[in-house]
C-alpha cells in the first residue's frame, strides 16, 4: 500500500464518502446539494456527521459564502454542522473557513487495504455474521446509533432515517450484524464505489460497549472486507476513529490520508 492515495483514487474515495455521508438527505424535506463546487446535506436529525459540507471545490469567497449559508440552515432545523477537509480540498479552503470564524473540531484518519486472496476469518462459537435483510435492519440500526453515543430512548430517530432512504436490497448498501448467542452486538457497512468498482467504503464499524475487547470489530470488519473483495473490489477505505484505527491496521489498513472537520 502507497503512503497516500493517487489523485485518482482521491477522487473515488471523496465521491464514496459524500455519497454515505448525504444519505440520510434523501428523506424528504432534507436540504440536500449536491455540485461540482460542493456536497452539502442538512437534515432534521442532530448528528454532526450528517450534516454540513462533506466536499468542497471553492474559492476563499465562496467557501465564506457557502459556510454563512451553511451555518443559517443549521440554525433553522437545530442542528450541529462540520465543513470536512478531505483529500481533494483545495489547500486555501483551510485558511478561508479559519478567516470565518471556523475552527478544527476533530480530524478522520483515512485508511486503506489492498484485497488479496485471504481466508474469511474463522468464528468461534456462538458467533455469527449475517448480511442483513430488511426483517433485521432495526437491530443493525440500533447497534449502530448506541454504539456511536446515541441514547436508547432516541434510537427511532436514525432508525427511521435507515428505513426512509432505502431498505437493504433497494440501495447499494449492504449492512452486516454480528451475533453473540444470538444477540446483535456488533456492525458493520459496506458502499460500493461508483463507476468500475475498484474502490469500496466501509462504514458504521460499530460494536456494543459490552461486548468490546472481543476482537468483534476485527470480525465485523473483515465481513466487509471479503464482502468487498467477492464483488470484484481491489481496494477499501474507510475513515478511522481512535479507537478503531488499531483494530484496522492489524488487519492490514495502512494510512493514506486524513479528513479534517471544522465546525463554526
Amino acid at each position: 500500500m502507497t503512503a497516500s492515495l493517487s489523485p485518482k483514487l482521491a477522487e473515488a474515495h471523496d465521491a464514496n464518502y459524500v455519497e454515505f455521508s448525504t444519505s440520510y438527505a434523501r428523506r424528504p424535506g432534507s436540504e440536500l446539494t449536491r455540485s461540482r463546487s460542493f456536497d452539502r446535506a442538512v437534515i432534521d436529525l442532530p448528528a454532526l456527521p450528517y450534516n454540513g459540507v462533506f466536499r468542497s471545490n471553492l474559492g476563499p469567497n465562496d467557501v465564506a459564502r457557502v459556510a454563512a449559508e451553511t451555518v443559517e440552515l443549521a440554525r433553522a432545523r437545530r442542528v450541529p454542522i462540520g465543513w470536512r477537509v478531505t483529500p481533494t480540498t483545495p489547500p486555501e479552503t483551510t485558511p478561508a473557513l479559519e478567516k470565518a470564524g471556523w475552527h478544527v473540531d476533530h480530524l478522520m484518519p483515512v485508511m486503506a487495504k489492498d484485497l488479496d486472496i485471504a481466508a474469511p476469518a474463522t468464528l468461534r462459537a456462538g458467533i455469527t455474521v449475517e448480511e442483513i435483510t430488511a426483517a433485521a435492519l432495526a437491530e443493525w440500526s440500533r447497534v449502530v446509533a448506541v454504539s456511536f453515543g446515541c441514547p436508547e430512548e432516541y434510537v427511532e430517530g436514525p432508525a427511521s432515517y435507515d428505513r426512509d432512504v432505502g431498505l437493504p436490497g433497494e440501495t447499494s448498501m449492504r449492512r452486516f450484524l454480528l451475533r453473540v448467542d444470538g444477540e446483535p452486538s456488533a456492525a458493520s457497512a459496506l458502499l460500493p464505489g461508483q463507476d468500475d468498482g475498484y474502490l469500496a467504503g466501509i462504514y458504521c464499524v460499530a460494536t456494543l460497549a459490552r461486548a468490546r475487547g472481543q476482537g468483534l470489530g476485527s470480525i465485523v470488519t473483515r465481513a466487509a472486507i471479503d464482502a468487498a473483495q467477492a464483488a470484484g473490489s481491489r481496494l477499501v477505505v474507510l475513515q478511522a476513529s481512535e479507537m478503531g484505527r488499531p483494530v484496522y491496521e492489524r488487519l492490514g489498513f495502512d494510512t493514506v490520508g486524513s479528513i479534517t472537520v471544522f465546525i463554526p
